[in-house]
């Protein structure tokens, strides 16, 4: 009978699952699945706002720090699906701490107490170590369906998002019917204008309140007679174009055209967005021509992506490290509540730095004038656009959910939380324009150029899927004012549009005979990427507007 080994015997069942290499394609991939979806959510939020680029940084800094973690936990307890849950805990702990906070917020008063976010960031730490142990994974079936468990849940989640940023971002062709929106006057492209005379140079200010609409819609949509702040206007030597509109519904568009006092086309085949604006923000046709008569580029730093990153002599406001995309990311985690209840130096993207950023551009405004010139000062405040953070008399408004600037059907608050804090905001901007303008005129060594815009109306009834479910009347409808160096010229009208806002300057202060351009609007979204839809027919209908009373 042959004997028996007296070793230790074999069993193939008992061998641990972490020290099997056969089992790491068990591993979890949910923890960067997660990390993805806590990128794409927010970008996919903001499209209109932020570049798809921005958050390709933040996207690899982050997925990069989860597999440090995952190695590294790993070392610690040789064991990779609880090492992959550990790391999918610290990522559910800095993304969603800020939204559970804000909604909390919501819900019990108690929380505006800063000591009292303190001690909720504390609960939720404890809750989040409590299931970091290894016998609650365990006794939560850590081993056996949570990593498929998740990693399903993971997926499906991001169908939306991943949808949303991939047509944003993809190379699609235009519709033919759509597309084509330039202008039958363009300008060559060496910006080489007969005529051009330099001598007369007087500072000049372009300001654009973003989604300030017309009197009319503030009185019959918002209940605010805004006929005071138009008189004062007027009383200090502006023409108030009363009946002019945005030439597009959508800054990204609306900018550009106005720079280049030209129609733009839609970016076609492999152009990249992001980049084709950029281009005509940077290089346009105004800044070029202010450049060759001795001007200075002033810009006054919003927090909008595109117009922040315009090629400028000085800058009126500071940047910091991060990118506008990743600090929407940072503003809602433990790290920005923190900031925030510990009075630090807020996220650029929270309601704090946004307020600050408003407060700041004012007075930025109003010291412009000590810049040695002759200067250009673009300043692109972003009020009485949402969010709204400002009551009428400039107090602060405290928003309980997390960072947005979402306008349109992207804006996450009722219908009537937006008009009232859009009737408050417009008050707040009116009263701060007016002192930035008298501290203008009243140091100006020579009257000044000062050009008050809309870059489009406001956004209560606008569907960003569609023209015809949108108020084209509240959206279209836009505040546009001129002080010509104390000229009121023939060419002004009640009906112009930004396009030509330009074309009279140069014509009147510089001497140009540039014929002036249909004043004409289009529809832009995006979600409608690579479309602008001609709705000058039909912009002042009131169809989809929902009056007060209604």
């Amino acid at each position: 009978m042959a004997s028996r080994s007296k070793g230790k015997q074999y069993h193939p069942e008992a061998t641990p699952v972490t020290d099997n290499p056969k089992h790491l394609e068990r591993l979890g991939v949910y923890p960067f699945l997660f990390i993805t979806y806590a990128v794409l959510a927010p970008l996919a939020s903001n499209l209109d706002q932020i570049p798809t680029a921005l958050a390709v940084r933040a996207w690899l800094v982050l997925l990069v720090a989860a597999a440090a973690g995952l190695l590294l936990l790993y070392a610690l307890f040789r064991d990779w699906m609880y090492a992959a849950y550990l790391v999918f805990l610290a990522a559910v702990f800095f993304f969603t701490f800020g939204h559970l906070a804000r909604l909390a917020q919501d819900r019990l008063s108690i929380l505006d107490d800063r000591r009292n976010m303190l001690f909720f960031l504390a609960g939720w730490a404890i809750l989040m170590l409590i299931l970091s142990l290894k016998p609650v994974w365990s006794a939560l079936g850590g081993r056996t369906w949570m990593a498929p468990f998740f990693n399903i849940v993971c997926l499906v989640v991001l169908v939306v998002p991943v949808y949303q940023v991939a047509t944003a971002s993809l190379p699609l062709d235009p519709s033919p019917a759509t597309a084509s929106i330039s202008a039958s006057q363009s300008l060559p492209a060496d910006t080489s204008i007969p005529g051009l005379d330099c001598s007369s140079t007087p500072d000049i200010y372009y300001i654009i309140l973003d989604a300030y609409s017309g009197a009319d819609v503030l009185d019959e949509l918002y209940g605010l007679d805004n006929r005071p702040f138009l008189d004062s206007l007027r009383s200090k030597g502006f023409y108030v174009a009363d009946e002019s509109h945005t030439n597009y519904t959508q800054t990204i568009f609306s900018i550009p055209a106005a720079l280049n006092f030209d129609y733009i086309d839609v970016p076609t085949g492999n152009q990249e967005d992001g980049q084709y604006f950029l281009k005509r923000i940077n290089e346009n046709t105004l800044m070029r021509l202010l450049k060759q008569c001795g001007y200075r580029i002033a810009v006054l730093e919003s927090g909008f992506y595109y117009t922040d990153q315009m090629d400028a002599d000085l800058r009126l406001t500071g940047s910091g490290i991060l990118n506008e995309f990743e600090g929407l990311l940072l503003a809602d985690s433990p790290a920005g509540i923190l900031a925030e209840a510990l009075n630090l130096e807020p996220p650029a993207e929270s309601y704090a730095a946004h307020r600050q950023r408003v407060l700041d551009g004012f007075n930025q405004l109003k010291r412009a004038y000590q810049v040695p010139g002759p200067i250009f000062v673009f300043a692109h405040l972003i009020t009485p656009h949402p969010p709204f953070i400002f009551d009428a008399k400039g107090g602060q408004i405290d928003v309980a959910r997390g960072y947005s600037i979402g306008d349109g059907d992207d804006f996450t608050g009722t219908l009537d939380e937006y008009r009232t804090g859009y009737a408050g905001q417009v008050q707040f901007a009116n009263r701060k324009l007016e002192q930035a303008i008298d501290s203008i005129l009243a140091s100006s060594d020579e009257p000044p150029v000062i050009i008050i815009q809309g870059d489009h109306g406001a956004g209560s009834g606008l569907d960003w899927d569609s023209p015809d479910l949108t108020c084209l009347w509240e959206r279209a409808s836009i505040l546009n004012a001129y002080y010509l160096a104390g000229e009121a010229p023939d060419q002004l009208y009640p009906s112009i549009s930004p396009v030509n806002s330009f074309r009279v300057v140069l014509n009147t202060i510089f001497g140009t005979d540039l014929p002036l351009l249909p004043d004409r609007t289009y529809f832009t979204s995006h979600r409608l990427e690579r479309q602008a839809i001609d709705i000058t027919a039909d912009r002042d209908s009131f169809a989809n507007c929902v009056l007060p009373n209604q």
